[in-house]
């Protein structure tokens, strides 16, 4: 039987000195997860400050592995007074599954008096629905026997134990035991949760931390390993490969490099336990060039898509053939790493790290053995015991994978890059060689010479002048030659850079050259447009300009490649075309809007110039640039659009201005005072909706432009809300529609005059479009976003509190997340806090398929009847520049014939901008 008794400050009450301890305590917390982000150091210390605070015997933190056990990571005790648990696991059977899923759900505390024999259980959250309970409630009912006689035995009286929540999971519990019995206050309940808040937080900035650690080892691994591989005097594979298999924690490695080129032999290296692999009699082959490896590789699963990481950290519990198997059961390695090298479609290899099975020691409070009697009742020894599990296998983590790939990376690059040293190499060492034959017969012919000058003196000396002037021939020949070439090189690097398409075409109009940017527009690759008799060397040098003396007989035409239409869509004939005109007549054709049409069928816009290619004054061929003017025609088109909106809204106010003033002005309605009045009222009335009309366009143009400077400070939520109210509150009362407002205390770094433009903006829709007697409802609740969700502007975030009754109300303490706020994008591990505003009312509501570009200019739901109201078209436009000027977002939720919801999000003040 539950009783329900709250432990009022009447029990031990609460003294002046207290409230101080409690003060200095929360003071001493925060400063120390501000100092330092080691979380041992911060468990260690906050154990000691609550066990002071509180009096009592034992404070510890214990923390849940995977498996359901858990261990105390810190723990404070007075005198030795209770035994030491530091370090100690504890069988996950321990803590029952329904008290797991209430410390998770509920986030419940427990209380438990052993000598009362009862337990008291205060929830923070309802179990069922989730939401905060505003006060504390402690229920006692009769504890377990087991449970009593389990905190006997290890000497308590009373215990206290608050669940430590991180990522919506069950971290840890804190924990407080005393050896005598002990009542908890009101007071010393809120100030340990309190604490357990905080080491949440410590926890999510100490796990950031050892990422950014582990991030930072790889990068400085990866470097040196990419020194290593791309030094400049010599590739140091093997000291790469060491670097890479202590960088894993591995106990060996290779690294295999497959033949490159006809007539090599493949390369091993190797580090620390290799598989023991008997080579085929009479043959050198290696583990990795035997087909029942790469089969037996290929049928694993991979780590990635492309098929080329395999992460096994067991192999024992997979199907492998006898002969594999005999290889690594004598070195006893269970974890395999393997990354296959490939640079571009080319193979290279394989880079392999081996790891052996380990053994884990655990010191366990109890035995975890079910076949000890003394699990048959409740337990009552905590007598301290090891367990040692040997062979087991360790598992390749997330890091360990990325940090592989990357390595592989640059094994795979130094190793192509090595291979072309070589080949240049071999090459330069050919060209030494026919130098050095070059010489020899340089030295024969001067033998020659010399004979030659002793029969006949006349002949050699015309020799010698007739080999001065060869010298000098060649002289220029060279410098001649490397004019041409250094000439054709930077036209080649001009072709390629050139964001414009550039093809040139022949007389006959086939292509002769193309440049990457044309051939990428189009959908071909470069050789696939210039035929397909192309020099081999285009592949190697990258020339897009086919010799004059090939055979073009399968060069392709570029006129029905292109399919070259008028702007109409009427295809040109060949004939009738611009570029035809060109090679006829040798005009310079100019032309705009015409179509030409991809590989795959769509089509696009074009601006092209044709000119042609004179040759000692004959057309030989022309060249065309031209570029894709997609993206200019939608722009000249929203700019049409805009002028014939901004036109019709200053048209409209404008006519109905005119009509009454003219009939001011003629005297007509002199008798008629009434309408004389109204016809004043409607000049006025168009007046101002033109002065808004047009203060609204600058204002969205000049903060979409950046000239609206946002004068930012350091504001409270709750003073914008109740200021955007107070201001609204008259269009309220006349328009007969209850303003209900839930301020909420945050501070923001923001512009408060845009922000309450912002909420005037919105809450005067709401006012507008809502039925007299209604109500619109102006409230606030503090949540947390993903810093790189890339949530669109119309997706809900965090949804915001309503108050039905129209009174003020505090904001709730646990805010939940929208059904489809995990659809939205990626989950991120980063949480940034903010404030979610919301405006909801009760009208007409949006169709859907306005949700989106309501927040355009000039977009309405009904103009006329927002015509009728006084609009513009531009106040969410407005809304959702100055939002996102300040790093938020704004979307809106409607069904129709409802009511809508929108809502908008700003970051909380951070300490760097106060």
């Amino acid at each position: 039987m539950q009783t329900n008794r709250s432990l009022s400050n009447s029990t031990c009450g609460a003294s002046e000195e207290q409230i101080a301890s409690l003060e200095v305590l929360l003071h001493r917390m925060m400063n120390r997860i501000r100092q330092s982000l080691e979380l041992p150091a911060i468990l260690s210390g906050t154990v000691a400050e609550v066990r002071a605070f509180l009096g009592t015997d034992r404070v510890m933190v214990y923390r849940f592995d995977l498996d359901g056990s858990g261990e105390v990571v810190a723990e404070s005790v007075q005198e030795e007074r209770l035994p030491s648990l530091l370090g100690q696991h504890f069988p996950a059977e321990d803590i029952p599954p329904l008290a797991r899923e209430l410390f998770l759900k509920a986030r419940q505390r427990s209380i438990v008096d052993v000598a009362a024999q009862e337990i008291g259980s205060s929830p923070l959250d309802c179990p069922v629905t989730g939401v905060s309970l505003q006060e504390i409630d402690i229920r006692f009912r009769p504890v377990d026997p087991c449970h009593v006689e389990y905190l006997t035995s290890m000497g308590v009286q009373s215990s206290l134990v608050v669940p430590i929540l991180h990522r919506d999971r069950l971290w840890g519990l804190l924990v407080s035991h005393h050896s005598l019995p002990r009542q908890v206050t009101d007071r010393e309940l809120q100030v340990v949760q309190l604490v357990a808040d905080q080491l949440s937080i410590a926890i999510a900035q100490s796990t950031l931390l050892e990422q950014t650690r582990i991030q930072a080892q790889q990068e400085a691994t990866i470097n040196r390993v990419a020194k290593l591989l791309h030094s400049m005097t010599e590739m140091q594979l093997q000291q790469a490969l060491e670097l890479t298999v202590s960088a894993l924690g591995g106990t060996g490695g290779r690294v295999y490099i497959s033949p490159q080129r006809p007539g090599t032999a493949a390369q091993l290296l190797a580090c620390g336990e290799q598989p023991i692999w008997q080579s085929e009699a009479g043959c050198q082959l290696y583990l990795e060039e035997y087909w029942s490896w790469r089969s037996w590789l290929d049928a694993q699963t991979t780590v990635d898509d492309d098929r080329c990481t395999w992460a096994i950290a067991d192999w024992h519990g997979l199907e492998i053939p006898p002969e594999l198997a005999l290889a690594w059961f004598p070195v006893r390695i269970r974890g395999l790493l393997i990354v296959r090298l490939h640079y571009r479609q080319q193979i290279l290899g394989y880079l392999s790290v081996f790891r052996r099975e380990i053994e884990i020691e655990t010191l366990w409070a109890r035995r975890p053995d079910r076949d000890d009697p003394r699990h048959l009742r409740p337990i009552q020894s905590f007598e301290t015991w090891r367990e040692l599990k040997q062979g087991q296998a360790q598992a390749w983590t997330s890091a360990e994978i990325e940090l592989v790939q990357a390595l592989g990376s640059h094994f795979a690059l130094a190793i192509q890059q090595y291979e072309l040293y070589l080949q240049v190499h071999a090459l330069n060492a050919d060209l030494s060689r026919d130098i050095q034959e070059r010489k020899q017969a340089e030295i024969k012919i001067c033998a020659l010479n010399a004979q030659l000058e002793q029969r006949v003196q006349e002949r050699t000396a015309e020799l010698q002048r007739a080999n001065v002037e060869l010298l000098r021939e060649i002289g220029v020949r060279e410098q001649a030659q490397a004019s041409l070439e250094r000439l054709s090189r930077q036209n080649e690097l001009i072709l390629n850079s050139a964001g414009e398409g550039i093809y040139g075409l022949n007389a006959q109009g086939k292509i002769t050259f193309v440049n990457p940017a044309a051939a990428r527009m189009l959908g071909y690759r470069v050789r696939e447009l210039i035929g397909s008799n192309c020099d081999r060397d285009l592949e190697i040098h990258a020339s897009y300009f086919l010799p004059e003396t090939r055979d073009r007989s399968n060069a392709k035409f570029i006129h029905a490649i292109l399919n070259h239409s008028q702007p109409d869509g009427t295809p040109y004939t060949w004939e009738e075309s611009p570029i035809y005109a060109t090679l006829q007549t040798g005009a310079v054709q100019y032309m705009t809007n015409d179509i030409f049409y991809r590989r795959d069928g769509s089509k696009f816009p074009v601006e092209y110039v044709s000119t042609p290619i004179r040759e000692q004054g004959k057309i030989v061929g022309a060249v065309v640039i031209f570029k894709d003017i997609t993206e200019r025609q939608i722009v000249e088109r929203m700019k049409d659009e805009f002028v014939s909106v901004v036109s019709h809204e200053l048209r409209t106010p404008l006519t109905s201005i005119r009509t009454a003033l003219g009939l001011l002005a003629r005297g007509f309605l002199e008798t008629q005072p009434a309408k004389r009045q109204r016809m004043l009222e409607i000049a006025f009335d168009n007046t101002n909706r033109l002065v808004r009309l047009i203060s609204d366009i600058l204002d969205i143009e000049r903060i979409n432009s950046g000239k609206v400077i946002m004068h930012k400070q350091l504001c409270d939520a709750s003073e914008l809300i109740v200021q955007s109210a107070e201001v609204m509150q008259a269009m309220a009362e006349k328009a007969e529609i209850n303003l209900c407002v839930t301020p909420v205390s945050a501070k923001l770094w923001v512009d408060p005059d845009r922000i309450v433009q912002t909420l005037t903006n919105l809450l005067s829709n709401a006012i507008k479009f809502s039925s007299p007697g209604s109500t619109v409802w102006l409230s606030a609740e503090l949540g947390v976003r993903s810093e790189e969700r890339g949530v669109r502007e119309s997706e809900v975030e965090v949804t915001g509190t309503e108050n039905t009754e129209g009174d003020i109300q505090s904001p709730k303490s646990n805010i939940p997340n929208p059904k489809n706020a995990d659809s939205l994008a990626p989950r991120s591990s980063l949480l940034t806090p903010h404030i979610t505003f919301q405006v909801k009312d009760t009208g007409r509501g949006i169709p859907a398929d306005k949700l989106e570009s309501i927040f355009e200019r000039f977009q309405q739901v009904d103009a006329s009847n927002s015509g009728h109201q006084g609009g513009t078209g531009l106040g969410l436009a407005i809304c959702r520049s100055i939002v996102q000027q300040h790093g938020g977002q704004i979307w809106v939720e409607s069904v129709l014939g409802t009511g809508s919801t929108f809502s908008f999000t700003l970051p909380l003040a951070q300490n760097s901008e106060q």
